[in-house]
């Protein structure tokens, strides 16, 4: 089994992968960012990075509905941010972390 490697020039490019992200989790039902927030490239609840092994880290900040159950909402999450960078970059080798910060009641 071959593996395919993408290489992202700069960490200045990561902008796109976020506005993926954003789009990503407004389509997932009970997941919303904190607060009113709008997230913007470089900080807030959506932070993109490179490893040392040119892997692109994505970090999530979320907020949950009452009553979803966390795991399998994190889990479809995560595979639809993973999914879209795929179809819209054909980056493979993504690493999606979510962190919920709290349920919305």
């Amino acid at each position: 089994m071959s593996q395919e490697y993408y290489s992202v020039e700069k960490e200045s490019n990561l902008g796109a992968l976020q506005a993926i992200v954003v789009k990503a989790v407004e389509s997932v039902d009970g997941v919303q960012f904190e607060g009113n927030m709008i997230p913007m490239p470089g900080s807030g609840p959506v932070r993109t990075n490179i490893n040392k092994n040119n892997q692109v880290i994505i970090d999530v900040d979320v907020l949950i509905d009452y009553g979803l159950n966390v795991a399998s909402v994190t889990s479809a999450l995560q595979n639809k941010i993973a999914q879209s960078c795929f179809e819209m970059t054909g980056i493979k080798n993504v690493k999606v972390n979510i962190e919920v910060k709290g349920i919305n009641f």
